[in-house]
């Protein structure tokens, strides 16, 4: 039965190959350009229900953190401080609303450990 099915596989796809190969060049840039727009519709979709997803997942989540609060006997992690609603958690959709990193502070790093390197490898010439 599988080897009906490979040969069947490998009849059909070298129909598709052939008919490929006999259309002209428009046709061809109407089919690639069709995919295109069938591939991209498909990533929206799949990245929208992602995001479904993940919200109701959150939903679930504030749900349960509701039931368990109610309770006398919460366990130990629900009666943990934690920050709720806390803006950094959040989904950036846009660079704009990015804070900006000051540069400053990384260059300032790299100049402390390398006079630091410089002061060791003197101390060793110096012995």
């Amino acid at each position: 039965m599988s080897k009906h099915k490979l040969l069947a596989g490998l009849v059909l796809g070298g129909a598709a190959y052939a008919a490929y190969h006999a259309l002209d060049l428009e046709q061809r840039e109407a089919l690639k350009g069709a995919a295109r727009d069938r591939y991209n519709a498909l990533k929206d979709r799949a990245v929208d229900y992602a995001f479904y997803a993940a919200d109701a997942a959150d939903d679930f989540k504030e749900a349960l953190n509701d039931r368990l609060e109610a309770k006398d006997d919460a366990p130990a992690w629900q009666t943990a401080a934690s920050a709720d609603d806390d803006p950094a958690d959040d989904i950036v959709l846009s660079s704009d609303e990015v804070p900006d990193l000051a540069p400053d502070d990384a260059e300032d790093d790299s100049d402390e450990s390398d006079e630091d390197s410089e002061t060791t490898a003197t101390d060793s010439d110096a012995e």
